[in-house]
């Protein structure tokens, strides 16, 4: 299924990325909609949003039932030129 990141990491020939299966590349984000909101403000532009659950990088726990592991399992992307894009 393409949605919205199953799309662009195809046309962007990112190997492993964008869809949900086994082998690829977790970078989830889990949320309840009904309590999520932005606390930051144009004083304090870094506080944490609140409503987000966990956050996987690179199927690593960045944040986990709200707190921040520490984990910086993130890094930069490259397109694979021998990838195909897939329709």
């Amino acid at each position: 299924m393409h949605h919205l990141t199953g799309r662009p990491a195809a046309r962007l020939r990112l190997a492993r990325r964008g869809l949900v299966r086994t082998g690829f590349a977790a970078d989830l984000v889990v949320f309840d909609p009904a309590t999520i909101h932005d606390t930051a403000t144009f004083e304090h532009p870094q506080q944490q949003m609140r409503g987000i659950q966990h956050v996987l990088v690179n199927g690593e726990f960045a944040l986990e039932s709200g707190t921040a592991t520490g984990v910086r399992a993130g890094r930069a992307l490259r397109m694979d030129a021998t990838r195909e894009e897939t329709r």
